[in-house]
Parts: structure tokens; C-alpha cells; sequence
């Protein structure tokens, strides 16, 4: 205890700021170990939370909690000079901030802003023309995807099963439909993931549900719903939920995958 209190004494005397090239740094965020390692920074990283699992050597960070809460001793005694937080409202953050270790937040709600936010990892961590470099590939490929024909297809987002949650107006999920030349038939509602009926989704006429493979089974979701809406009415697709919901670099590989199942058929 009596080291904790010098230490926040020395901490309100020195305030926290960013080094000129973080070299320790805590990923508490999923997405924000993804951009690290995306720009050659990985070897800089010494702890992240739970799910910090791609590539496959992130599962080798030590754990300091999750990206809601993390453990202070813990992340202290891996002596970091930068975290990387969704918020400063993760229960732990402000402790560490007192402590005198800089604080960056990421929590990107479109492409732009991820892109700014990887461009501002590798300038805290010294990999400016990685970050660079990989921006300018991730635009291009957004780009690309941007030019092709649109095709509308309504598609019902199936964000969990019960209770039935899908992608609202809000949602970057929505965006992503969009982006890739669908139409999200919950758009209208201004909820970021609002519940839904079996009726609603009946409604709403869905040619495409799209089913993140997160402890569900795409077979027993298509059972279900040609129950409801009748074999061979509607196309499905299982998509790992990793690249449509981390706001990473990988938003790309799963903004190409569902343009491709919305332009060529079931990805079951």
C-alpha cells in the first residue's frame, strides 16, 4: 500500500505522457492487438485482455482482464509506457493514467476512423510507414468494393438468436451491409441493436440472413427459419463474427466475403 501511494504521489507530479516511440504497450481492446500487429508492432505489445487472439501469437500475451476490466497489479508489473483502451471508462484505466502510463483510446464507428486510428498506432509505436502503407492498401480494397454494381438484396442481420437481436439504423454493422451493396431491413430503427420478432423479420422480406458463427449452428438457423419463411425463400450465410465486428483491419476480409455472398449465392 505504501508503495502505491508513492507511486500516485510521483504519478500527479510526472502526468502521463506518450512517449516519443512506445515500446511496452497493453492492447486492451481486441481490434486495437489486430492494428498492432497489422503494422509490425506486435513485438512492442506485453499483455492484452480476452479475445486479443489474432493473429495466432497474440494467444501468447499475458492476460490482464478484459476490455471492460482490467487487473492494475497485473498490468503495472509488465511495465507499459502506452494503453491502448476502448475508453477511459474501462475500470482500470484511470488507476494506470494515475500511474503515469499514457492513454490512447480506440474505438472506431466507421472506416475513416479506423483508418485514423491505426495511422495514430503506428506513429505512437514507430511504425508510421507500416501504418501507412497499410491504410493505403485497406482504401484501395474499400475502393474497389465501392465501384462495383449495387444489388440491394434486403438482408436480415441475426446478431444472436434468443433473444432475437439484429443491427439497427446505428449499427457499424449496418454500414457494412450497405458498403457491400445490400440493404439491412432493419435500417430504420435507431438502435444500435434493437430485439426483433419472428413476425417483423417475416415482414420485412429478407432475401439474405446473415448468421455470425458465434455459438450457433448455421444449419439449425436455417431449419429454423425455413420453418418460418418457407425451403428455398431465403439465401443464408455463416460469416465469422471476428471480421465484421472488430473494428480492425479485417473489416476488409469480411466486407469482401459478404459483397461476394451477396453477389453469388449461399455461403453456408
Amino acid at each position: 500500500m505504501k508503495r502505491l501511494l508513492v507511486a500516485l504521489l510521483m504519478a500527479a507530479l510526472f502526468p502521463a505522457t506518450v512517449a516519443a516511440t512506445a515500446q511496452r504497450v497493453l492492447a486492451l481492446t481486441p481490434h486495437a492487438c489486430e492494428m498492432l500487429y497489422a503494422i509490425n508492432a506486435g513485438a512492442q505489445i506485453v499483455g492484452g485482455v480476452s479475445f486479443c487472439d489474432y493473429p495466432a501469437e497474440a494467444n501468447n500475451l499475458p492476460r490482464i482482464g478484459s476490455y471492460e476490466r482490467i487487473n492494475v497489479e497485473a498490468a503495472l508489473r509488465l511495465k507499459p509506457d502506452l494503453v491502448v483502451a476502448m475508453s477511459r471508462n474501462v475500470v482500470g484505466v484511470e488507476m494506470l493514467e494515475k500511474m503515469g502510463v499514457a492513454i490512447v483510446t480506440s474505438n472506431p464507428t466507421s472506416f475513416e476512423t479506423m483508418f485514423d486510428d491505426v495511422l495514430k498506432l503506428g506513429s505512437l509505436t514507430g511504425h508510421s510507414v507500416e501504418a501507412t502503407e497499410l491504410v493505403q492498401n485497406l482504401r484501395e480494397r474499400l475502393q474497389k468494393i465501392r465501384s462495383l454494381s449495387r444489388s440491394e438484396v434486403p438482408v436480415f442481420y441475426e446478431v444472436w438468436h434468443d433473444p432475437m437481436l439484429t443491427a439497427g439504423g446505428p449499427s457499424f454493422i449496418t454500414d457494412l451491409i450497405h458498403e457491400a451493396g445490400g440493404r439491412n431491413v432493419f435500417a430504420d430503427i435507431n438502435v444500435e441493436t434493437p430485439h426483433v420478432n419472428v413476425e417483423s423479420v417475416i415482414r420485412a422480406k429478407p432475401e439474405l440472413i446473415v448468421v455470425p458463427l458465434e455459438e450457433r449452428n448455421i444449419s439449425d438457423r436455417r431449419t429454423f427459419w425455413e420453418g418460418w419463411l418457407g425451403r428455398g425463400k431465403v439465401r443464408f450465410a455463416a460469416i465469422n463474427p471476428d471480421i465484421l465486428h472488430r473494428p480492425g483491419p479485417r473489416l476488409l476480409d469480411g466486407l469482401e466475403l459478404l459483397q461476394k455472398t451477396l453477389s453469388t449465392g449461399d455461403n453456408p
